[in-house]
């Protein structure tokens, strides 16, 4: 079951990093697709509460979007939301945890060598990527 739930959100990362690289945006249907599996296999599992919780963390960065005026983009909120589908909504903060974390110092690398400047917005999505393939390898680790 897990199992399940780790190769959908990798797939969806995976696939919404290589477009926010690219085109600075992430296909609607794509994470529409992966919201429809995660609901599904929370169905089938029998856990769909945890599910529903976890969609308040998307919820929370879209509102948070609306309020920069895109400063966060809608995207990542969206993002986050089928990840707390996923996830639920304790991995999912964590997950955002550890992303902002990720992202803050690539930013901080990326400005040290001169391959960006204060202020320049980063693409968020390989940061999430980023994070939850660090959190697979040290959950299967132990």
């Amino acid at each position: 079951m897990r199992a399940i739930y780790s190769v959908g959100m990798f797939l969806m990362l995976l696939i919404g990093s290589i477009e926010d690289l690219k085109d600075r945006r992430i296909n609607p249907y794509w994470l529409l697709l992966h919201a429809c599996f995660a609901v599904g296999a929370r169905f089938v599992f029998g856990e769909i509460m945890p599910g529903l919780a976890g969609v308040s963390i998307g919820i929370i960065l879209i509102g948070a979007a609306f309020v920069s005026r895109q400063k966060v983009g809608y995207g990542d909120g969206l993002v986050f939301v089928v990840c707390g589908l996923y996830l639920g909504f304790w991995e999912n903060f964590s997950l955002l945890f550890l992303s902002l974390l990720l992202c803050a110092l690539g930013g901080l690398f990326l400005m040290a060598i001169g391959k960006v400047r204060k202020g320049q917005a980063l693409p968020f999505i390989p940061f999430v990527l980023g994070a939850f393939s660090f959190a697979m390898v040290f959950e299967i680790a132990g």
